[in-house]
């Protein structure tokens, strides 16, 4: 099988799986919290982000795959996570900004996560060893994706509740 088909197989179940827990148990505990709170349990997802950086370990994957590539791909996933750190800290204190700093996040991690799937295909990645990063891929960007738009509902629904 070719490894971009097994990557889709892998991609699509995680994703359906995700929406699953998500639509079954996520977003019925988070509908009767205001969005302020709903919104932390979500962000949290993305402040492990981190792990993405794990691709700019040395060995971490083939040294075919080209170190701008990884470089990208790193240094964004470590960028999100900080910015959902800092997004936290603004919910945990109440800070005026705070539901700004989630839209930053979102933002920042859908463009990023866009961009990598654009460079994961422009720099056919799937067909170099990929170590523990082909794991992050296909199990926890679905994860995020899941996450991101349920980030957005309560974003919205903040949004709608006062305007």
């Amino acid at each position: 099988m070719p490894p971009i088909a097994l990557f889709g197989i892998q991609f699509t179940l995680a994703l359906v799986a995700y929406a699953l827990i998500a639509w079954w148990y996520v977003s019925p505990r988070l509908a009767g919290l205001r969005p302020e709170k709903a919104l932390v349990p979500l962000v949290w997802v993305h402040a492990f982000r981190i792990i993405g950086g794990t691709i700019l370990a040395p060995g971490a994957v083939d040294a075919a795959v080209p170190v701008e590539f990884r470089t990208m791909i790193g240094l964004g996933d470590i960028a999100t996570a900080v910015l959902a750190l800092v997004a936290l800290l603004a919910l945990r204190y109440r800070m005026s900004w705070a539901l700004a700093s989630v839209w930053v996040v979102l933002v920042v991690g859908l463009l990023d996560t866009v961009n990598a799937i654009i460079q994961s295909m422009r720099f056919s990645v799937f067909d170099h060893a990929l170590g523990v990063n082909w794991v992050i891929v296909t199990m926890y960007v679905p994860a995020l994706l899941v996450s991101s738009v349920l980030i957005f509902v309560q974003l919205r629904r903040r949004d709608g509740a006062t305007g």
